[in-house]
């Protein structure tokens, strides 16, 4: 048994574009379950294929757009192409981008809008940092070249440079509902070394801990020290995120460190803290 997918583009006058993008061969014998439905191989070829016809699809609709030259206000004609490739989610793609010139002041203006500065789409970035919160670098690079049809962007070298900056930009916080006011809160803070037992890789500082109130939320927080993460800036954050005001109480917990006592001061945790012995 043998499927093409195809892909058709309907235009606003009716007009219909289709393009045969794979074509899918599988046996009707289902003796065996491992031929029932699509391999990953295959759902990832699908997804890529989908990706770039969707994106060329959006780049010949967006240079159909004419911009005004930004010195004399006069219509712009194209005068160029560029090629650029950006990082999806699923797959590498390369976008056609037109350059246009001003027939009456010869000034050069890029397309509509386009952000000249970008390599990558939000949701890859979402999701590298997301899953670089969770699990180690070269782990998350594995996961996402495993489930997706990613070329570029998943090396865990490239994860390790970036996640600290796309964690920064994008501020990862779950979408939940508005939390209650605490009067309560506290913060334990801890730090531990981590030693890489392979030769050349440099050993880390990491900086943990969490937030409790007294209704019994909880919020944990854990950033590599030295890095670009501010420390103080996250555990605000983490307060924030678990109810803190004004008149909330709040207590902290260190193993009596005078460098993470500072940390919690300098985060806005004021009163004396409480040290457990080592």
């Amino acid at each position: 048994m043998a499927w093409i997918v195809r892909f058709v583009e309907t235009g606003a006058g009716g007009d219909v574009r289709s393009t045969d993008l794979v074509e899918i061969a599988q046996p009707g014998d289902l003796r065996d379950i491992a031929n029932l439905g699509l391999s990953l191989a295959e759902a990832k070829q699908v997804l890529a294929a989908i990706q770039r016809e969707t994106v060329g699809a959006q780049a010949r609709d967006h240079a159909a757009r004419r911009p005004s030259c930004r010195s004399c206000g006069d219509a712009c004609h194209v005068k160029d192409y560029r090629q650029r490739r950006l990082a999806t989610l699923f797959g590498e793609v390369t976008v056609r981008l037109p350059r246009f010139r001003c027939i009456a002041c010869d000034g050069i203006e890029n397309g509509v809008d386009w952000p000249s500065y970008s390599r990558s789409t939000p949701e890859l970035d979402r999701l590298q940092a997301h899953l670089s919160a969770l699990m180690t670098h070269r782990t998350a690079a594995d996961v996402l070249e495993q489930l997706f049809p990613v070329d570029a962007g998943k090396d865990h070298e490239t994860l390790r440079r970036h996640t600290p900056t796309l964690g920064e930009q994008l501020q990862l916080r779950p979408a939940i509902a508005p939390v209650e006011p605490a009067a309560a809160i506290s913060v334990s803070v801890d730090s531990t070394f981590i030693r890489s037992c392979e030769e050349g890789q440099r050993h880390l500082e990491v900086k943990l801990g969490n937030a409790e109130t007294d209704a019994g939320g909880r919020q944990v927080f854990a950033a590599v020290a030295g890095s670009e993460t501010d420390v103080v800036a996250l555990i605000g954050r983490t307060l924030d995120s678990v109810g803190r005001t004004k008149a909330t109480v709040l207590t902290g917990f260190t193993n009596g460190c005078a460098g993470l006592r500072l940390t919690l001061t300098a985060a806005g945790v004021t009163a004396p803290t409480t040290a457990w012995s080592s």
